[in-house]
């Protein structure tokens, strides 16, 4: 099997190419769009194209949420086109434009685009990578994960090549080296490239992960609720431009920046490193937040998360911390009994499989501590590693879907009293060494979760 980047650069210098964009294609009534001696025509939405050899883009990578914000009737369009059939959840735009490129295609023609690393294990693209495997033969992937490509994109990349024809149900992953060279590293079967059947996450390296080792146990979705912090700048349609997020923001404390304040970057295991003061119950925020989220999320005892690398996991018991979008909350479904609304309506509805009264009931002998413990174990990053693939990213699907054990409350004790000891230990001093107690709570959560000890080395040298 050859290698697809070095010829199809020869191409991108010949410029043979066409192109197109999803707004020019879903606009009302009938015209016709010449590009590059290709000829479009477009009525009522239909697109009537001559068949192509090969298509290469770097398609927007435009958001959900950003989408809804900015162009909602765009939006609305290409779903009503009824065109896709890979457009899950909060897809994100670049998912259509790759659905549209392979339509383009003649049989045994090549797709390939340069799109966001999250193709590869998040939920909004589990249908595409679905499509992709089952409907396509993706001959090459190329994981640029941790790869600075685009200057001012935060996002990491990957590049598919996709052939228009039956699976051959193996592919080459490749890497970039530092001769920024894009090389052949391995090839991996389908059967190994999807790492679990019911996400259809894939997987990049040459580790054969287990993702149903624990399919018996409840999940984190189970006992806690799970959101994304405030987004601080101003609302885009009732506030637009009016403030941004460092105007909310004070080192100090008065009574218009009331609130205790932290983000990703102020918290590590155990403990808050930086505290700051959010402006709040004004007239700006959180009313005129453009994702002000429920202030009873902040009022109860909740786990915070990191969204970037490996998990950092802090126990906010008394203080009711704000915080940003930089990070993840999780309050137990018991704590957020009577509290209606959109958000969590719309969470019960697309990610659990149990109602919001037995969830509410699963988490009546939950501990927040025993949680604390589990979750900043070196176990827990192998179970984050098994759902997110090789990404760099925390999504909340991530945490949602982190098996945990309901043992006897008497072996959730043993564990809730080292979490105590660690707690005490960094309330009296931040910088405490709590090596010792950690090690002891990794060795409490493998016998949690059932692991022998082959299964421990293994965790023990990743």
């Amino acid at each position: 099997m050859k290698n697809y980047a070095a010829p199809l650069l020869n191409y991108s210098k010949r410029k043979r190419f066409f192109h197109t964009a999803l707004p020019n294609i879903y606009c009302n009534g009938i015209h016709t769009t010449k590009l590059n001696r290709h000829r479009f025509l477009i009525r009522n939405g239909c697109l009537a194209l001559r068949k192509v050899d090969i298509v290469i883009g770097n398609p927007p990578y435009i958001s959900a949420p950003t989408m809804v914000d900015t162009n909602q009737q765009g939006r609305q369009a290409i779903i009503d086109s009824k065109r896709f059939t890979t457009l899950c959840q909060k897809w994100d735009l670049y998912i259509p434009f790759m659905e549209l490129g392979i339509q383009l295609l003649k049989e045994n023609g090549l797709l390939t685009m340069i799109v966001p690393y999250p193709l590869t294990n998040q939920t909004y693209a589990k249908k595409m990578r679905e499509f992709i495997i089952n409907k396509c033969n993706l001959i090459e992937l190329v994981d640029l994960n941790g790869t600075k490509i685009f200057e001012n994109a935060t996002v990491s990349n990957c590049i598919p090549f996709i052939l228009k024809t039956t699976p051959n149900k193996k592919c080459y992953i490749s890497h970039i080296n530092e001769q920024k060279q894009i090389k052949h590293t391995f090839k991996q079967n389908y059967s190994d490239l999807v790492q679990d059947n019911k996400t259809s996450v894939w997987n990049l390296t040459k580790e054969k992960r287990k993702t149903n080792r624990h399919s018996d146990m409840n999940v984190l979705g189970d006992f806690c609720y799970i959101s994304v912090g405030m987004v601080l700048n101003s609302d885009e349609q009732t506030a637009k431009g009016e403030f941004t997020k460092e105007d909310l923001i004070s080192e100090t404390y008065d009574k218009i920046h009331c609130r205790k304040y932290i983000e990703a970057k102020d918290i590590e295991r155990y403990n808050v490193k930086n505290i700051r003061y959010l402006e709040y119950n004004t007239e700006r925020c959180p009313d005129r937040l453009r994702r002000p989220t429920f202030r009873e999320l902040y009022e109860r005892p909740k786990l915070m998360f990191n969204r970037l690398g490996n998990l950092q996991v802090f126990l906010d018991s008394e203080t009711k911390f704000l915080h940003s979008d930089s990070m993840f909350s999780a309050v137990l479904w018991k704590d957020l009994k009577g509290v209606d609304n959109k958000s969590i309506s719309a969470s019960v509805k697309r990610y659990s499989k149990h109602s919001r009264k037995e969830m509410e009931l699963l988490s009546e002998t939950m501990d927040l501590r025993y949680l604390l413990g589990i979750l900043n174990s070196k176990y827990a990053s192998v179970l984050l590693s098994n759902l997110r693939g090789g990404d760099y990213h925390i999504y909340p699907e991530h945490l949602r879907n982190l098996p945990i054990p309901k043992h006897s409350i008497d072996r959730r004790q043993s564990l809730i009293a080292l979490v105590n000891q660690i707690l005490s230990a960094k309330r009296k001093n931040p910088a405490a060494d709590t090596l010792i107690l950690e090690t002891k709570i990794d060795r409490a959560v493998y016998e949690l979760y059932g692991l022998n000890n082959a299964e421990i080395k293994i965790v023990e040298n990743i």
